[in-house]
Protein backbone atom coordinates (compact mmCIF):
# COMPACT_ATOMS: atom_id res chain seq x y z
CA UNK A 1 0.00 0.00 0.00
CA UNK A 2 1.45 3.41 -0.92
CA UNK A 3 1.87 6.02 1.75
CA UNK A 4 0.71 8.77 -0.59
CA UNK A 5 -1.16 8.99 -3.89
CA UNK A 6 -0.79 12.29 -5.74
CA UNK A 7 -3.48 12.93 -8.37
CA UNK A 8 -2.05 15.15 -11.10
CA UNK A 9 1.36 15.27 -12.74
CA UNK A 10 1.78 18.99 -13.29
CA UNK A 11 4.21 21.23 -11.46
CA UNK A 12 2.59 20.98 -8.03
CA UNK A 13 1.92 17.25 -8.23
CA UNK A 14 5.33 16.22 -9.50
CA UNK A 15 7.24 18.43 -7.05
CA UNK A 16 5.12 17.14 -4.16
CA UNK A 17 5.79 13.53 -5.21
CA UNK A 18 9.53 14.27 -5.37
CA UNK A 19 9.50 15.74 -1.85
CA UNK A 20 7.56 12.84 -0.36
CA UNK A 21 9.75 10.23 -2.06
CA UNK A 22 12.89 12.02 -0.88
CA UNK A 23 11.52 11.82 2.67
CA UNK A 24 11.29 8.06 2.29
CA UNK A 25 7.57 7.62 1.62
CA UNK A 26 6.21 5.16 -0.91
CA UNK A 27 4.57 7.51 -3.39
CA UNK A 28 2.35 7.01 -6.42
CA UNK A 29 1.48 9.71 -8.96
CA UNK A 30 -1.53 9.42 -11.29
CA UNK A 31 -2.44 11.58 -14.28
CA UNK A 32 -5.12 10.99 -16.89
CA UNK A 33 -2.99 12.50 -19.66
CA UNK A 34 0.37 11.51 -21.11
CA UNK A 35 3.66 13.44 -21.09
CA UNK A 36 5.30 15.45 -22.52
CA UNK A 37 2.36 17.72 -23.27
CA UNK A 38 1.69 21.37 -23.97
CA UNK A 39 -0.31 23.29 -21.39
CA UNK A 40 -2.01 26.69 -21.35
CA UNK A 41 0.50 28.54 -19.18
CA UNK A 42 2.62 31.69 -19.23
CA UNK A 43 5.73 29.47 -18.85
CA UNK A 44 7.40 32.17 -16.74
CA UNK A 45 9.35 30.98 -13.70
CA UNK A 46 9.89 33.84 -11.25
CA UNK A 47 13.29 34.12 -9.53
CA UNK A 48 11.95 32.48 -6.35
CA UNK A 49 11.48 29.14 -8.11
CA UNK A 50 15.18 28.37 -8.42
CA UNK A 51 15.63 27.94 -4.67
CA UNK A 52 12.79 25.42 -4.65
CA UNK A 53 14.19 23.56 -7.65
CA UNK A 54 17.51 23.39 -5.79
CA UNK A 55 15.73 21.89 -2.76
CA UNK A 56 14.10 19.32 -5.04
CA UNK A 57 17.50 18.35 -6.45
CA UNK A 58 16.45 19.16 -10.02
CA UNK A 59 18.10 22.53 -10.61
CA UNK A 60 20.98 21.12 -12.65
CA UNK A 61 18.59 19.00 -14.72
CA UNK A 62 16.50 22.06 -15.56
CA UNK A 63 19.53 24.27 -16.26
CA UNK A 64 20.56 21.68 -18.87
CA UNK A 65 17.31 22.49 -20.72
CA UNK A 66 18.73 26.01 -21.24
CA UNK A 67 15.75 28.12 -20.14
CA UNK A 68 15.65 31.67 -21.43
CA UNK A 69 16.86 34.31 -18.97
CA UNK A 70 14.43 37.16 -18.28
CA UNK A 71 15.59 40.37 -16.60
CA UNK A 72 12.75 42.83 -17.27
CA UNK A 73 8.98 43.09 -17.46
CA UNK A 74 7.09 45.43 -19.78
CA UNK A 75 3.37 46.29 -19.56
CA UNK A 76 1.86 47.60 -22.79
CA UNK A 77 -1.61 49.15 -22.64
CA UNK A 78 -4.24 49.56 -25.35
CA UNK A 79 -3.71 53.32 -25.55
CA UNK A 80 0.00 52.78 -26.30
CA UNK A 81 1.41 53.57 -22.87
CA UNK A 82 4.15 51.41 -21.39
CA UNK A 83 5.40 50.60 -17.91
CA UNK A 84 8.74 48.84 -17.47
CA UNK A 85 10.44 47.37 -14.41
CA UNK A 86 13.49 45.29 -13.62
CA UNK A 87 12.90 41.97 -11.88
CA UNK A 88 15.87 42.34 -9.55
CA UNK A 89 16.96 38.76 -10.16
CA UNK A 90 16.68 36.89 -13.46
CA UNK A 91 13.58 34.81 -14.10
CA UNK A 92 13.39 31.80 -16.41
CA UNK A 93 11.33 31.08 -19.49
CA UNK A 94 10.81 27.32 -19.82
CA UNK A 95 8.01 25.47 -21.57
CA UNK A 96 5.71 23.20 -19.61
CA UNK A 97 6.34 20.63 -22.34
CA UNK A 98 9.95 20.38 -21.17
CA UNK A 99 9.52 21.24 -17.48
CA UNK A 100 6.75 18.79 -16.56
CA UNK A 101 8.43 15.88 -18.32
CA UNK A 102 11.75 16.63 -16.60
CA UNK A 103 10.15 16.71 -13.15
CA UNK A 104 8.29 13.44 -13.73
CA UNK A 105 11.54 11.83 -14.85
CA UNK A 106 13.19 13.02 -11.64
CA UNK A 107 10.27 11.68 -9.61
CA UNK A 108 10.62 8.24 -11.19
CA UNK A 109 14.36 8.29 -10.49
CA UNK A 110 13.54 8.74 -6.79
CA UNK A 111 11.21 5.75 -6.86
CA UNK A 112 7.84 7.41 -7.43
CA UNK A 113 5.47 5.12 -9.30
CA UNK A 114 4.28 7.39 -12.13
CA UNK A 115 1.18 6.14 -13.92
CA UNK A 116 -0.07 8.36 -16.76
CA UNK A 117 -3.10 7.76 -18.95
CA UNK A 118 -4.96 6.86 -15.76
CA UNK A 119 -8.30 8.41 -14.78
CA UNK A 120 -9.27 8.49 -11.11
CA UNK A 121 -12.92 7.52 -10.75
CA UNK A 122 -13.46 7.61 -6.99
CA UNK A 123 -11.91 8.57 -3.65
CA UNK A 124 -13.36 7.22 -0.42
CA UNK A 125 -12.09 7.73 3.12
CA UNK A 126 -11.55 4.52 5.04
CA UNK A 127 -10.52 3.73 8.61
CA UNK A 128 -6.78 3.80 7.97
CA UNK A 129 -6.58 5.84 4.80
CA UNK A 130 -8.32 6.06 1.46
CA UNK A 131 -9.61 3.81 -1.28
CA UNK A 132 -8.88 5.15 -4.78
CA UNK A 133 -10.67 3.84 -7.85
CA UNK A 134 -8.94 4.31 -11.19
CA UNK A 135 -9.19 3.23 -14.81
CA UNK A 136 -6.40 2.69 -17.35
CA UNK A 137 -6.74 1.25 -20.87
CA UNK A 138 -10.29 0.19 -20.10
CA UNK A 139 -9.27 -1.74 -16.99
CA UNK A 140 -10.55 -0.68 -13.56
CA UNK A 141 -8.47 -1.02 -10.42
CA UNK A 142 -8.80 -0.09 -6.75
CA UNK A 143 -5.83 0.77 -4.54
CA UNK A 144 -5.54 1.77 -0.90
CA UNK A 145 -3.29 4.53 0.40
CA UNK A 146 -2.61 6.18 3.73
CA UNK A 147 -3.06 9.61 2.14
CA UNK A 148 -4.26 11.19 -1.10
CA UNK A 149 -3.42 14.69 -2.36
CA UNK A 150 -5.24 16.59 -5.12
CA UNK A 151 -3.01 18.26 -7.72
CA UNK A 152 -5.52 18.07 -10.56
CA UNK A 153 -5.48 21.70 -11.60
CA UNK A 154 -7.99 24.52 -11.53
CA UNK A 155 -11.14 22.56 -12.35
CA UNK A 156 -12.78 21.20 -9.15
CA UNK A 157 -13.39 17.45 -9.11
CA UNK A 158 -16.49 17.50 -6.93
CA UNK A 159 -17.53 14.12 -8.30
CA UNK A 160 -14.49 12.74 -6.48
CA UNK A 161 -14.55 14.75 -3.27
CA UNK A 162 -18.28 15.24 -2.83
CA UNK A 163 -17.38 18.62 -1.38
CA UNK A 164 -20.18 21.23 -1.56
CA UNK A 165 -17.91 23.94 -0.15
CA UNK A 166 -15.23 23.91 -2.83
CA UNK A 167 -14.59 26.59 -5.40
CA UNK A 168 -17.85 27.75 -6.99
CA UNK A 169 -18.29 29.43 -10.36
CA UNK A 170 -21.44 31.25 -9.26
CA UNK A 171 -21.19 34.96 -9.97
CA UNK A 172 -17.63 34.74 -11.27
CA UNK A 173 -16.36 35.85 -14.64
CA UNK A 174 -15.34 32.93 -16.81
CA UNK A 175 -12.07 33.16 -18.75
CA UNK A 176 -10.33 31.11 -21.39
CA UNK A 177 -6.60 30.47 -21.34
CA UNK A 178 -4.70 30.18 -24.63
CA UNK A 179 -1.10 29.28 -25.43
CA UNK A 180 1.03 28.86 -28.54
CA UNK A 181 4.75 28.94 -29.32
CA UNK A 182 6.25 31.17 -32.00
CA UNK A 183 9.56 31.34 -33.81
CA UNK A 184 11.22 34.51 -35.06
CA UNK A 185 10.53 36.98 -32.22
CA UNK A 186 13.25 38.98 -30.44
CA UNK A 187 12.40 39.97 -26.88
CA UNK A 188 15.79 40.96 -25.40
CA UNK A 189 15.33 39.06 -22.12
CA UNK A 190 11.99 40.74 -21.44
CA UNK A 191 8.52 39.41 -20.68
CA UNK A 192 5.81 41.58 -22.21
CA UNK A 193 2.20 41.88 -21.07
CA UNK A 194 -0.29 43.37 -23.53
CA UNK A 195 -3.64 44.52 -22.18
CA UNK A 196 -6.95 44.27 -23.99
CA UNK A 197 -10.51 44.78 -22.76
CA UNK A 198 -10.93 42.54 -19.74
CA UNK A 199 -7.85 40.44 -20.41
CA UNK A 200 -4.21 40.33 -21.42
CA UNK A 201 -1.64 38.50 -23.50
CA UNK A 202 1.80 37.56 -22.21
CA UNK A 203 4.74 37.24 -24.60
CA UNK A 204 7.80 35.63 -23.08
CA UNK A 205 11.02 34.00 -24.31
CA UNK A 206 11.50 30.30 -23.56
CA UNK A 207 14.13 27.67 -24.39
CA UNK A 208 15.54 27.01 -27.87
CA UNK A 209 14.95 30.57 -29.05
CA UNK A 210 11.18 30.14 -29.00
CA UNK A 211 8.59 32.58 -27.69
CA UNK A 212 5.54 31.64 -25.65
CA UNK A 213 2.37 33.64 -26.29
CA UNK A 214 -0.26 33.04 -23.61
CA UNK A 215 -3.57 34.84 -23.15
CA UNK A 216 -6.26 35.07 -20.50
CA UNK A 217 -9.45 36.38 -22.09
CA UNK A 218 -13.07 36.76 -20.97
CA UNK A 219 -14.83 33.69 -22.32
CA UNK A 220 -17.84 35.75 -23.41
CA UNK A 221 -15.58 38.01 -25.48
CA UNK A 222 -14.35 35.10 -27.60
CA UNK A 223 -17.76 34.16 -28.98
CA UNK A 224 -17.75 34.67 -32.73
CA UNK A 225 -14.03 35.55 -32.72
CA UNK A 226 -12.75 32.17 -33.91
CA UNK A 227 -12.63 28.52 -32.96
CA UNK A 228 -8.86 27.91 -32.83
CA UNK A 229 -6.05 29.39 -30.76
CA UNK A 230 -4.51 31.03 -33.84
CA UNK A 231 -7.83 32.63 -34.83
CA UNK A 232 -8.44 33.95 -31.32
CA UNK A 233 -4.93 35.40 -31.10
CA UNK A 234 -5.46 37.20 -34.41
CA UNK A 235 -8.74 38.60 -33.09
CA UNK A 236 -7.28 39.73 -29.79
CA UNK A 237 -4.36 41.40 -31.59
CA UNK A 238 -6.86 43.84 -33.10
CA UNK A 239 -7.39 45.16 -29.57
CA UNK A 240 -3.79 46.30 -29.18
CA UNK A 241 -1.79 47.61 -32.14
CA UNK A 242 1.56 46.92 -30.51
CA UNK A 243 0.55 43.31 -29.90
CA UNK A 244 -0.48 42.99 -33.53
CA UNK A 245 2.91 44.26 -34.63
CA UNK A 246 4.68 41.88 -32.24
CA UNK A 247 2.79 38.80 -33.43
CA UNK A 248 3.52 39.65 -37.06
CA UNK A 249 7.24 39.20 -36.32
CA UNK A 250 6.85 35.49 -35.62
CA UNK A 251 5.54 32.23 -37.02
CA UNK A 252 3.12 30.18 -34.92
CA UNK A 253 3.97 26.51 -34.37
CA UNK A 254 0.64 24.68 -34.89
CA UNK A 255 1.41 21.68 -32.68
CA UNK A 256 1.96 23.95 -29.66
CA UNK A 257 -1.56 25.40 -29.60
CA UNK A 258 -3.64 24.62 -26.52
CA UNK A 259 -6.56 26.18 -24.65
CA UNK A 260 -8.34 25.72 -21.32
CA UNK A 261 -11.86 26.85 -20.40
CA UNK A 262 -13.63 27.83 -18.32
CA UNK A 263 -11.04 29.33 -15.97
CA UNK A 264 -12.13 31.00 -12.72
CA UNK A 265 -9.70 32.99 -10.58
CA UNK A 266 -9.58 32.29 -6.85
CA UNK A 267 -10.66 34.81 -4.23
CA UNK A 268 -9.18 32.75 -1.40
CA UNK A 269 -7.40 29.40 -1.06
CA UNK A 270 -9.47 26.21 -0.99
CA UNK A 271 -6.78 24.15 0.68
CA UNK A 272 -8.80 21.10 1.64
CA UNK A 273 -11.86 19.20 0.44
CA UNK A 274 -11.78 15.68 1.88
CA UNK A 275 -8.08 15.71 0.94
CA UNK A 276 -5.41 18.43 0.72
CA UNK A 277 -5.30 20.43 -2.52
CA UNK A 278 -2.09 21.88 -3.99
CA UNK A 279 -1.27 24.12 -6.93
CA UNK A 280 -4.20 25.45 -8.96
CA UNK A 281 -6.48 22.96 -7.20
CA UNK A 282 -5.92 24.98 -4.03
CA UNK A 283 -5.73 28.50 -5.46
CA UNK A 284 -5.82 29.81 -9.02
CA UNK A 285 -3.39 32.76 -8.99
CA UNK A 286 -4.17 35.56 -11.48
CA UNK A 287 -1.70 34.96 -14.34
CA UNK A 288 -1.20 38.73 -14.55
CA UNK A 289 1.63 38.43 -12.03
CA UNK A 290 3.64 35.53 -13.35
CA UNK A 291 3.88 33.92 -9.91
CA UNK A 292 1.55 30.98 -10.50
CA UNK A 293 4.28 28.37 -10.91
CA UNK A 294 6.15 29.64 -7.86
CA UNK A 295 2.89 29.41 -5.92
CA UNK A 296 2.36 25.82 -7.09
CA UNK A 297 5.84 24.81 -5.93
CA UNK A 298 5.34 26.60 -2.62
CA UNK A 299 2.00 24.91 -1.89
CA UNK A 300 3.57 21.51 -2.59
CA UNK A 301 6.41 22.31 -0.18
CA UNK A 302 4.00 23.30 2.58
CA UNK A 303 1.80 20.25 2.00
CA UNK A 304 4.77 17.87 2.02
CA UNK A 305 6.00 19.30 5.33
CA UNK A 306 2.71 18.66 7.11
CA UNK A 307 2.05 15.43 5.20
CA UNK A 308 5.38 14.04 6.37
CA UNK A 309 4.42 14.74 9.98
CA UNK A 310 1.10 12.97 9.44
CA UNK A 311 2.72 9.93 7.87
CA UNK A 312 5.14 9.77 10.80
CA UNK A 313 2.06 9.77 13.06
CA UNK A 314 3.21 12.95 14.77
CA UNK A 315 -0.09 14.69 13.93
CA UNK A 316 -3.62 13.62 13.01
CA UNK A 317 -5.38 14.21 9.70
CA UNK A 318 -7.34 16.98 11.42
CA UNK A 319 -4.08 18.61 12.55
CA UNK A 320 -2.71 18.36 9.01
CA UNK A 321 -5.81 20.05 7.63
CA UNK A 322 -5.71 22.88 10.16
CA UNK A 323 -1.97 23.55 9.84
CA UNK A 324 -1.89 23.35 6.05
CA UNK A 325 -4.97 25.55 5.67
CA UNK A 326 -3.54 28.18 8.03
CA UNK A 327 -0.22 28.26 6.17
CA UNK A 328 -1.95 28.50 2.80
CA UNK A 329 -4.11 31.39 4.00
CA UNK A 330 -0.98 33.18 5.21
CA UNK A 331 0.97 32.45 2.04
CA UNK A 332 -1.70 33.15 -0.57
CA UNK A 333 -3.93 35.74 1.08
CA UNK A 334 -1.90 38.80 0.09
CA UNK A 335 -1.23 37.81 -3.51
CA UNK A 336 -4.89 36.90 -4.11
CA UNK A 337 -6.06 40.24 -2.68
CA UNK A 338 -3.61 42.13 -4.88
CA UNK A 339 -4.51 39.90 -7.77
CA UNK A 340 -8.19 40.74 -7.78
CA UNK A 341 -7.53 44.39 -7.01
CA UNK A 342 -5.11 44.92 -9.90
CA UNK A 343 -7.03 42.59 -12.24
CA UNK A 344 -10.09 44.80 -11.76
CA UNK A 345 -8.12 48.03 -12.13
CA UNK A 346 -6.40 46.86 -15.31
CA UNK A 347 -9.78 46.27 -16.97
CA UNK A 348 -10.92 49.88 -16.37
CA UNK A 349 -10.17 52.09 -19.40
CA UNK A 350 -8.90 55.10 -17.41
CA UNK A 351 -6.60 53.22 -15.02
CA UNK A 352 -3.85 52.22 -17.50
CA UNK A 353 -3.40 55.90 -18.47
CA UNK A 354 -3.19 56.92 -14.82
CA UNK A 355 -0.79 54.07 -14.06
CA UNK A 356 1.48 55.03 -16.96
CA UNK A 357 1.52 58.66 -15.86
CA UNK A 358 2.09 57.66 -12.24
CA UNK A 359 5.13 55.55 -13.01
CA UNK A 360 6.65 58.43 -14.97
CA UNK A 361 6.32 60.66 -11.93
CA UNK A 362 7.18 57.93 -9.42
CA UNK A 363 9.30 55.24 -11.12
CA UNK A 364 9.36 53.14 -7.93
CA UNK A 365 5.67 52.32 -8.46
CA UNK A 366 6.55 49.78 -11.15
CA UNK A 367 8.92 47.95 -8.85
CA UNK A 368 6.36 48.11 -6.05
CA UNK A 369 3.81 46.29 -8.21
CA UNK A 370 6.31 43.53 -8.97
CA UNK A 371 7.02 43.04 -5.25
CA UNK A 372 3.34 43.24 -4.26
CA UNK A 373 2.56 40.23 -6.39
CA UNK A 374 5.29 37.98 -4.98
CA UNK A 375 4.59 35.31 -2.38
CA UNK A 376 5.15 36.61 1.14
CA UNK A 377 7.12 33.61 2.45
CA UNK A 378 5.86 34.07 6.02
CA UNK A 379 5.14 30.42 6.70
CA UNK A 380 7.39 28.43 9.07
CA UNK A 381 8.97 26.76 6.03
CA UNK A 382 10.81 29.80 4.71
Amino acid sequence: MPDAVVIGGGLAGSSLAIRLAALGWKTMLLDRQSFPRHKACGEFLSPETRDMFRELGVLGHLEALQPALIFNTRLIFRHGGRVEAELGQPAWGLSRYALDAALLESAETLGVRVQTGTAVSSIAAKHKGFRVGMRMDGVSEVIHSRSVIAAWGAHPRKELTGNPHGRSAAGKRAYIGLKAHFTGMRLDHTVELYFIRGGYVGVSPIENGLTNVAALLPLAWTRGKGSSVSELLLSVAEENKQLRDRLREGVLLPDSQVSAAPVYLSEKPISWSIIPQVGDAGAMIPPLFGDGMSAALRSAKICAFHGDRFLRREISMKDWKEAYSADMDSEYGSILRWGHYLQTLASMPVIPRLWTAGTRLFPQLAGFMVQATRLNGKTPLS
